[in-house]
């Protein structure tokens, strides 16, 4: 799944390999500001180590998917090694919530059939990729942001930069001057 409906001006905000212990409550602070809603595709490493971030997120109302549990490349591990990562980011995420994951993300965005097959959930990937993880910087993870914004589209951000946190108001400002509703993934894809 690359993006959702294009009839309708909804855009999904997502954010990878959190819960970060003080950048992920920024962000949820921000998305309250703006009453908008995102989806989390969280580590179960991460999610371990700061259960009750997870959990405040999934109170706040946002969706949680899964990321595995360390990052780790499934196309390049045994399938053994792929279940076990997929797995324990599932057990891990079910234990701070109370209940599974309906999405995945793979890391870096590497899938096969193999992958799809092991993983018995959708694959969410992304339409508008901010580099944030690359270029660290505010105003550039904006505007790549403000130039391919339409409708159904699919925001790629991680909760772990600082610089995401000082992109996400201008981001969330603009789009909102833009007309544009923020919906989880599952929100997206009805």
């Amino acid at each position: 799944m690359f993006q959702g409906e294009t009839s309708k001006k909804k855009i999904a905000l997502t954010f990878d390999d959190g819960p970060h212990p003080i950048h992920t409550r920024e962000v949820l602070q921000l998305l309250n500001q703006y009453d908008a809603k995102a989806t989390f595709f969280m580590l179960g490493s991460q999610v371990e180590e700061y259960p009750h971030i997870t959990a405040q997120v999934a109170a706040s109302g946002h969706e949680i998917g899964s990321h595995t549990w360390s990052h780790k490349n499934l196309t390049t591990l045994s399938e053994e090694e792929a279940i076990e990562g997929i797995s324990l980011g599932v057990v891990a995420i079910e234990d701070a919530i109370g209940y599974q994951p309906t999405h995945f993300r793979p890391p870096f965005g590497e899938r096969n059939a193999n992958v799809d097959q092991l993983v018995g959930m959708p694959s969410v990937l992304w339409t508008i990729d901010t580099r944030d993880w690359n270029t660290r910087t505010p105003e550039s993870i904006f505007q790549i942001v403000k130039t391919n914004a339409s409708n159904g589209q699919i925001v790629l951000m991680h909760d772990i930069y600082d610089t995401t946190v000082e992109a996400l108001d201008p981001i969330l400002k603009h789009l909102t001057l833009e007309g544009y509703q923020f919906v989880t993934i599952s929100e997206l894809i009805k």
